[in-house]
């Protein structure tokens, strides 16, 4: 939920931060896909934990959710590994000739907000099946009598869906796209 929570900050900054400079937004971009790092990892880790020292052990990678989740990992880091390695070589190269980059990084542009909002609803869905996963196992044939964990599994998933509704929503919104000469100043009157 922490992954999905700053996934969805760090896609929603182009779209609510308009009035700030784009460097500022693309460094708090960038820093709120680092910390979703951590999230992921511990994440992860808990997930095998729990799987290998359960009694029996639990196989791995059995199940649509665990599939789901190993591509959206491996898509996440796809997408951070090219975010920073084009975002720092092609700083590096811009603090050198500036004209050299641009062209470059804007055609990547439509890219890697493809891959991110693919990433981001993958990552949802990815929740989602895991959520039905462990309310079929965990509460077998009481399920369906909607016991107290059910309404809160279902209660999250909904939240879940009508946040990935309302991200999708705002991101695909033309409208409300970054305009670099939509910034604020301060005028004196």
């Amino acid at each position: 939920m922490c992954t999905i929570l700053l996934s969805d900050v760090a896609l929603l900054l182009y779209r609510i931060c308009r009035c700030c400079r784009r460097i500022y937004v693309k460094l708090f971009h960038t820093i709120f896909h680092a910390l979703t790092i951590p999230c992921v990892v511990v994440g992860f880790i808990a997930v095998l934990d729990s799987h290998n020292l359960a009694n029996p052990p639990i196989a791995n990678f059995y199940s649509l959710h665990s599939w789901m989740g190993l591509v959206t990992m491996g898509l996440f880091a796809l997408q951070v590994f090219k975010g920073f390695v084009v975002g720092f070589f092609s700083f590096l190269i811009l603090l050198c000739c500036e004209g050299a980059t641009a062209a470059f990084r804007a055609s990547l542009v439509p890219i890697h907000a493809t891959f991110g909002i693919t990433t981001f609803m993958l990552a949802v869905a990815t929740c989602l099946t895991g959520l039905t996963e462990k309310a079929f196992f965990s509460l077998g044939n009481t399920y369906s009598s909607l016991p107290q964990e059910a309404f809160v599994v279902n209660s999250l998933a909904m939240a879940l869906m009508g946040c990935a509704i309302i991200v999708g929503y705002i991101v695909m919104r033309e409208d409300l796209r970054y305009r670099g000469h939509l910034l604020v100043s301060a005028q004196a009157d």
